[in-house]
């Protein structure tokens, strides 16, 4: 594991000047929610502001925030700039670009290309309800990338693009499977304005790897151990993430939903659960309301065959919001647990509709398909869980599974070693790399994996019986 010091630390070994105290951290925080709320990034905002509002009660904002930055050339566009918000908040993407057309300061021109991008995107998701078959659902794209590219590299090609430009620019590059070139338009983001999290946020999911990650080149600001974070959490750097939150933690944001989050998450996917159900709990009585990441929750009393809670957590859920995308996981894994695969599917399809992003749903899909003896939708969910996180291992695992129960181990080996190169410590999968090694009559190998399933603590003792 790295050696992980958090930013205060690391600041402190420099200059005392330089080491912010919580309460200028907070001031950054609301800053940042200003900023970001301004342009109608409000995913970012919505983390800044709830970080902000974990830091301890005891620390003062060091002064009053800031009013978010503007241009000069804004306040000759103020008026049309206020009218494009407020069409952006309610969704009109494509009106609210349409009456930024004619102005030129950079808050305007980001607001309207973030605009034509997010239209671009509800565009997709309409056309993707009304596909049919899953090869027309993957020919959906969204129609404003390219002209948005040509436009954004024009004004990095010029110089003239904001923090907030190159963070659009990534995004898109992202979009158009560019990974090293999006990772630099995050990059130079970040140089500009290090406070903006959503850089740093697709900056961590453009990291596939150990040595890519702490290979980047990366600015001297204290959000950087949030990134490291993050991103060591996106790797299954479990150790490394659990260190970075500790610390964290412990610098004043113990009482951060967040963080706390954060935490579960990492001793979820360690299968420490005792350790998982105790933060997930405190989050709870912390924040009642939240949903964000009761869908892992939701699994882990699923997996810890635990009905009685789990039927609790449904019925909370219910009440809360019953069209978000977590809640529909939440009576998916219910009703799975209960052996009513069919319903569990309709509503693991649901959280899918709400956020065709979560990788997550897809995999728990596939899981439902594959109790249903469905072979091909299943191997289809997986796929598409892969390719919305490819660091998460049960999309592979499960695809593995598939193709050993269709009797074509060489495909599920090929599936088993990418399970195996994200977590070479999982018992699981060694085991199914012994079985399938077995199945194509190569002894050693399979002994070889066999015996480390053993030395990893095998469960179920299956792997001691295969290697008699």
């Amino acid at each position: 594991m790295v050696k992980c010091a958090h930013a205060w630390a690391s600041m402190a070994s420099k200059t005392s000047e330089d080491v912010p105290s919580l309460g200028q951290v907070k001031a950054a925080l609301l800053r940042s929610y200003l900023e970001c709320t301004e342009r109608g990034l409000q995913y970012s905002a919505n983390w800044a502001i709830e970080l902000a509002s974990g830091i301890e009660d005891d620390a003062e904002v060091a002064g009053a925030p800031e009013a978010p930055s503007r241009s000069p050339q804004l306040q000759a566009e103020l008026c049309q700039y206020y009218y494009a918000q407020s069409l952006h908040r309610l969704g009109e993407y494509r009106r609210a670009a349409h009456a930024l057309a004619s102005c030129q300061s950079p808050e305007a021109f980001f607001l309207r290309c973030y605009s034509l991008y997010l239209a671009g995107e509800k565009q997709k998701e309409d056309e993707r309800v009304d596909a049919i078959g899953p090869d027309e659902e993957r020919r959906m794209e969204n129609e404003e990338l390219l002209s948005l590219k040509r436009e954004l590299a024009e004004r990095a090609g010029a110089k003239t693009l904001d923090s907030y430009g190159y963070y659009l620019y990534g995004v898109v590059l992202r979009e158009l499977s560019c990974k090293k070139d999006a990772r630099e338009a995050q990059m130079m983001s970040l140089s500009l304005q290090p406070l903006f999290w959503g850089a740093w946020s697709e900056l961590a999911s453009l990291c596939d790897s150990r040595e890519m990650l702490y290979g980047l080149s990366l600015p001297y600001h204290w959000l950087k151990d949030f990134f490291l974070a993050a991103a060591s959490l996106n790797l299954s750097l479990l150790d490394d993430a659990l260190s970075y939150y500790t610390n964290l933690s412990l610098v004043g944001f113990l009482s951060s939903s967040y963080i706390t989050a954060q935490l579960a998450l990492a001793h979820y996917h360690k299968k420490d659960y005792v350790s998982a159900c105790g933060l997930f709990g405190d989050l709870r009585r912390n924040d009642p309301q939240r949903l964000t990441d009761l869908d892992v929750f939701s699994h882990m009393l699923f997996v810890m065959e635990k009905l009685q809670e789990l039927t609790q957590l449904t019925q909370e859920v219910i009440k809360i919001d019953m069209y978000r995308a977590e809640t529909c996981s939440v009576l998916g894994n219910f009703y799975s647990l209960r052996g009513n695969h069919d319903k569990a599917i309709a509503y693991f399809r649901r959280a899918i509709r709400l956020n065709p992003g979560d990788h997550s749903a897809w995999i728990l899909l596939g899981h439902e398909y594959l109790e249903k003896k469905n072979s091909c939708m299943a191997l289809e969910a997986y796929s598409r869980g892969i390719a919305a996180n490819k660091q998460d291992l049960r999309g592979y695992y499960g695809m593995g599974h598939v193709y050993e129960m269709l009797e074509m181990p060489h495909y599920a080996l090929y599936y088993y070693k990418q399970a195996h190169r994200l977590r070479a410590s999982d018992p699981r999968v060694l085991l199914a790399m012994g079985l399938c090694y077995e199945d194509l009559a190569r002894w050693e190998e399979s002994k070889k994996c066999l015996k480390r399933a053993i030395a990893m603590k095998d469960p179920e003792g299956t792997a001691i019986i295969r290697l008699a």
